[in-house]
């Protein structure tokens, strides 16, 4: 009996370790596959690619690079600030996979400047400010301060004299565009800033132009349109909304530029996500949006939400607060009559 017992006991207590054994077992895969799951969850949190398309809005003409509308003269959005040399198709828009914009960035080591310059507003730059901030900021803040069109001309011979290539002309087999020193500088910081806002494929299509290829561009879109206007005179009328004679044009300041990510100027631009943090940031680098929408009766330009004019981060942040546009301000400050 005592050797039956002894068997009894020995039996129970293997099935007893069997038992714990196996329920350790399952437990370690329900762990595994717990942490499996949830590394699935986290991957795919967030997707890599989030692409837009880039076609237009079925109401908006589509504008190619010499100025020729595809909806026709009537509807009066074609403009000459393109110039009448090759494109391609920018392509889809991708944006980062998190943006890093509403956070309080502090970059240690900003010019004192800029500094003061992001507590008077309360933002951060998120670049690096110091090679850029002697360009953003000059000096003389009236320096770029001034208006170019048909009552304020510019001269057959000016040329200015501190032109360089433009770092970000699209590449597609156009001449490399130019803009003066200071105004190239600071796009270059709008578009380092730009690119960690999900702003990477916008380009410049078109900046200084001289005055006798602004009379070449010109008289392009008259004899283009002529066929739908009885006089030229007529006709002149109808480019001068979106072109501007020789002397007359602001691209010749070499102060602007035309930039996006369409394969052409096209008011649906200002829909992209890219156009709406250029023009609502541009400031903070300098620029402003030349022709904005709601002052065509005071430009006399059609609204070109791919125009970027530099005037000086002082100048153009008084804009912004002010709300007026560049016509606007140089009455303001008494420079020119109304």
């Amino acid at each position: 009996m005592p050797g039956k017992q002894q068997s009894r006991r020995t039996g129970g207590t293997s099935i007893y370790i069997a038992v714990a054994l196996t329920i350790l077992a399952l437990g370690i895969v329900a762990c595994i596959l717990a942490l499996t799951i949830s590394g699935c969850h986290s991957d795919s949190g967030t997707p890599a690619d989030v692409s837009f398309p880039n076609g237009s809005a079925a109401s908006d003409p589509v504008i190619s690079e010499a100025g020729e509308s595809s909806s026709g003269a009537s509807d009066g959005q074609t403009s000459d600030h393109e110039s009448a040399s090759p494109s391609s198709q920018a392509g889809e828009i991708s944006l980062p996979e998190e943006s890093h914009s509403d956070l309080p960035v502090l970059i240690e080591g900003q010019p004192a400047s800029a500094m003061r310059f992001e507590e008077s507003i309360g933002l951060r730059y998120q670049i690096d400010m110091n090679p850029y901030e002697q360009y953003v900021n000059p000096e003389d803040p009236m320096e770029y301060v001034f208006l170019v069109n048909p009552a304020h001309t510019l001269g057959s011979d000016y040329v200015p004299e501190d032109l360089v290539d433009c770092a970000y002309t699209r590449k597609d087999g156009r001449k490399m565009q130019q803009l003066r020193l200071y105004a190239e500088k600071a796009l270059e910081a709008f578009m380092a800033e730009g690119a960690l806002n999900g702003v990477t494929n916008v380009t410049v299509t078109s900046a200084y132009r001289s005055y006798s290829y602004q009379d070449y561009l010109f008289n392009h879109y008259v004899e283009q349109n002529m066929s739908k206007f009885k006089t030229r005179a007529d006709c002149e009328k109808y480019v001068l909304t979106f072109s501007t004679k020789p002397g007359t044009s602001e691209h010749q300041s070499g102060l602007c530029c035309d930039m996006h990510n369409l394969s052409s100027a096209q008011q649906s631009f200002a829909k992209k996500p890219e156009a709406k943090w250029l023009a609502e940031n541009c400031w903070r680098f300098g620029f402003i949006l030349r022709y904005p929408e709601d002052k065509e009766e005071i430009t006399k330009i059609i609204y070109e939400p791919w125009h970027f004019r530099f005037v000086g981060r002082e100048a153009a942040t008084e804009m912004h607060d002010l709300g007026m546009c560049l016509d606007e301000y140089c009455v303001y400050l008494g420079m020119y009559d109304q």
